[in-house]
C-alpha cells in the first residue's frame, strides 16, 4: 500500500520549490502517477538521488584536490630545476671573457714550444729524435693547458 501525495505534498515532503520538482521528474528521478506522487518510493529514489550527487561532489572536489597537488609537485620540480641551471649557468659575458683568457693562455703556451724546443733541436739531423723532442714538448704544453684556470675577475 503505497500512500500518495499531491504535487505541492511531494514538493513540500522534499524540500523543493515546485519548478525543482518538475525538473527531478523530467530526470526521472521523482515518478508520478496520474498527478500523483508515490511518497515511498519517490523519498527513497531522492534520497538516492541526493547521495549520488553528493559522492559526485565528493570526487569531483578529490581530483581538484589530487590536481592541486599534482600542480605544486610540478611546479617544485620546475623550480628546483630552474635553480639548478642557475647555479651552472653564466651569462654570455662572463664566458666570453674565460674563453679570451683561456685562448690567450693556448696561444702563449702553444708559441713557448717554439723557444723550448728550437735550442735542443739545433744541428740535429735525425727526423726521429726531432719528433721525439717536438712530441714531449707539445705532450707537456697540453698537460699544462689541461690543468688551466681562469685567474681573473669577471
Amino acid at each position: 500500500m503505497n500512500s500518495m501525495a499531491d504535487k505541492n505534498r511531494m514538493a513540500e515532503m522534499l524540500n523543493v520549490s515546485l519548478e525543482e520538482l518538475d525538473e527531478l521528474v523530467k530526470e526521472g528521478v521523482i515518478r508520478e502517477e496520474g498527478g500523483n506522487f508515490p511518497i515511498a518510493s519517490n523519498i527513497q529514489a531522492y534520497l538516492s538521488h541526493l547521495k549520488a550527487g553528493a559522492d559526485d561532489k565528493e570526487t569531483k572536489e578529490s581530483y581538484w584536490s589530487e590536481k592541486a597537488k599534482h600542480e605544486r609537485a610540478k611546479r617544485k620540480m620546475s623550480e628546483l630545476k630552474l635553480k639548478k641551471l642557475k647555479d651552472r649557468m653564466h651569462d654570455a659575458k662572463t664566458v666570453e671573457v674565460i674563453m679570451n683568457d683561456m685562448m690567450s693562455y693556448f696561444r702563449k703556451r702553444t708559441m713557448a714550444i717554439i723557444d723550448e724546443v728550437a735550442p735542443k733541436v739545433v744541428g740535429m739531423t735525425n727526423p726521429a729524435e726531432i719528433c721525439d723532442i717536438l712530441t714531449d714538448a707539445v705532450n707537456a704544453a697540453l698537460t699544462d693547458m689541461s690543468n688551466y684556470a681562469f685567474q681573473g675577475e669577471v
